[in-house]
Parts: C-alpha cells; sequence; structure tokens
C-alpha cells in the first residue's frame, strides 16, 4: 500500500472518529510509549525503521519475530499515561 493510499484511509478512520490526528503522530505515540515501557532499543528502531549505527547490532545480531513480538507487548494499556491522547476506537 502507498502512503498516499494509507494516508487517505487513516483520514477518514479520523472523521469517523471525530479525531484530528496524523499518521506521522501514530510513531511518536508508539516510540514514547515503547521508551517508558523500556523496550530494547534496537528493537524499537528496527520497528520503526530508524538506522541502527552499533555495528554489532547492525550487522551481527539477528533478531526472531518472537522477540519483536516480546518487546511490542511490553506496552500495555494499563501503562499509558491518563493525559496521553491514543488513537483508540
Amino acid at each position: 500500500m502507498t502512503y498516499d493510499k494509507y494516508r487517505g484511509r487513516f483520514a477518514k478512520v479520523m472523521n469517523r472518529l471525530k479525531m484530528d490526528h496524523r499518521p506521522h503522530e501514530t510513531r511518536h505515540t508508539f516510540i514514547t510509549l515503547g521508551k517508558e515501557a523500556d523496550m530494547d532499543e534496537y528493537i524499537l528502531k528496527m520497528i520503526v525503521g530508524h538506522s541502527i549505527s552499533d555495528i554489532t547490532e547492525k550487522v551481527y545480531t539477528h533478531r526472531k519475530i518472537g522477540q519483536l513480538h516480546t518487546e511490542i507487548q511490553k506496552i500495555h494499556n494499563d501503562k499509558i499515561p491518563k493525559n496521553m491522547t491514543l488513537l483508540t476506537a
């Protein structure tokens, strides 16, 4: 799916939910929550597509899908600050 198509679908969802957010805000929210939940720094970067400059981590360390899933599971609704606006249905 192209970014333009995704952005269009995202806008439709926002309209239905009567919310005003942009797709990029979800990255900020996810990364903030990941940091607060002590997600592995390199896995977090890998998930969001940021570059990894550590040669050992970038070249020689291979992550399994289960490791990524475990790190994502560290983010739970009960750990989300009450004042943080999240994109929820």
